[in-house]
């Protein structure tokens, strides 16, 4: 459940009998929201009223999500899963699972019937990713495996795919190899020394359709009588370089 107090206080907990939920503005039992409908109106211990409300896809992320590396931020995922045409029934790639963010996103855009193949070299993030996915109830729709891409993809004819890797121009050809002719990939990458590697190492394969964007999001404080820019904000996360294989 996701506790909503106001814009600056909204909390994630599993509503668990004798569980109690501390915020700065008071506490409170989880046995006294249990059966609620959402939306429902609560009082904290101190008095002030708060919201029990269904957390979005969002709330999971960004407040139960635990991270052991950078994530690929909300404002990227939504504009990567369009690019790659992600929907119901997708089979994706991807390689560099680390937190499992987008892991998660794939995994909710991909629905039941679709699948994500996930490859991470790290046993400790690939565990990471796998508690944070069954926090989101999207494990089933996900399988990670330990290993180095440029090892070899088991899979093929996938329809899109995903690097957030170091060096994604050295799995290029693995890529190539698990995906259907004409099927997008996105590449993700927070410098632009990559980009340039990986824009090489594109033009001298089989690849089409070469783009390269960075997202931009800003914020406003939404107050009808002072509507501004909100102080601070996430600017530059990384770029995305897209391509079709063929």
């Amino acid at each position: 459940m996701l506790l909503y107090v106001d814009s600056r206080r909204s909390k994630l907990f599993k509503a668990v009998r004798g569980v109690r939920v501390s915020t700065d503005k008071g506490s409170l039992n989880a046995d006294d929201v249990l059966g609620l409908p959402w939306g429902s109106k609560v009082k904290l211990s101190t008095g002030v009223e708060a919201y029990v409300l269904k957390p979005t896809l969002n709330d999971i992320l960004m407040k139960g999500f635990r991270r052991v590396t950078q994530v690929v931020y909300p404002k990227d995922i939504s504009f990567v899963i369009n690019l790659l045409s992600i929907a119901p029934g997708s089979k994706v790639l991807e390689s560099g699972v680390g937190t499992g963010f987008m892991t998660a996103a794939l995994a909710y855009h991909v629905g039941a019937s679709g699948k994500v193949f996930g490859y991470e070299v790290r046993e400790d993030f690939a565990r990471t990713a796998l508690r944070n996915l069954r926090l989101a109830g999207l494990d089933d729709r996900v399988d990670i495996k330990v290993r180095d891409i440029r090892e070899g993809v088991d899979e093929s004819g996938l329809d899109a795919a995903f690097l957030d890797l170091p060096d994604p121009w050295e799995a290029l050809q693995e890529v190539r190899k698990a995906l259907r002719p004409s099927s997008p990939a996105v590449i993700f990458t927070p410098s632009a020394n990559q980009v340039m590697k990986s824009l090489r190492a594109l033009r001298s394969g089989p690849f089409l359709d070469l783009r390269v964007y960075e997202v931009i999001l800003r914020e406003y404080q939404a107050d009808p009588e002072a509507l501004r820019p909100r102080t601070l904000g996430v600017m530059h996360t990384g770029y995305v370089v897209f391509f079709r294989v063929v």
